[in-house]
């Protein structure tokens, strides 16, 4: 399933023992009636901006997460993603990435990837990948699978994903032009040196 649900993105593609729903305004009291937890927890102030969604674990427990935001460039993405695992969720708030247990709020983990730029869903592979200006990550069910080395200056694009190989193209400072780039899809190696299309 691919929504659109309020301002979040939500693709429920891998199969998932949760619910997981928007919140767009507080209730009329003012008050949640479940437990509310900030992600991460703010260091100088009670609260902070970010993504908020009302969560259900398997287990019918409720809470509400705020997932803070990451980035403010309009090419930064806010999405609600299953993950292989069935029983962990990613959510990505305006570029910054976080894996967290419905079932254990508290056991989360932000993504050392900032920001998120695309996020594509590979149930072929059992794979969620994660790309930002220069990298990839990759996501399978038992957490990260690899993450690669920079692959381009900047401005990082995904152009085709086969059975082997995620190819794209990026920003080369050293002609100030395009590169490709290749990576091994399922160990995350680089498998050419970034070239400028310009030479081809």
């Amino acid at each position: 399933m691919n929504e659109k649900n309020g301002t979040v993105e939500v693709d429920f593609t891998f199969p998932h023992s949760y619910e997981v729903q928007e919140l767009q305004e507080l209730p009329a009291t003012g008050k949640l009636d479940v437990p509310l937890l900030y992600i991460p927890q703010p260091k100088t102030r009670s609260e902070h901006d970010g993504v908020w969604l009302k969560i259900r674990s398997s287990n019918g427990e409720p809470w509400v997460g705020v997932f803070a935001f990451g980035y403010s460039s309009p090419s930064a993405v806010s999405r609600v993603i299953s993950t292989p695992d069935p029983e962990a969720l990613c959510v990505v708030s305006r570029g910054a990435a976080y894996i967290v247990r419905p079932d254990e709020p508290n056991a989360w983990q932000q993504m050392r990837v900032l920001p998120i730029i695309d996020v594509r869903v590979l149930p072929e592979h059992q794979m969620l990948l994660l790309a930002d200006y220069t990298k990839l990550i990759a996501l399978g069910n038992g957490g990260v699978l690899w993450k690669s080395s920079g692959l381009c200056g900047d401005d990082l694009k995904i152009l085709r994903i086969t059975s082997k190989v995620v190819e794209g193209t990026g920003y080369d400072p050293a002609s100030s032009g395009e590169s490709r780039f290749s990576v091994d899809i399922k160990t995350g190696r680089s498998l050419r040196r970034p070239t400028s299309l310009e030479e081809e």
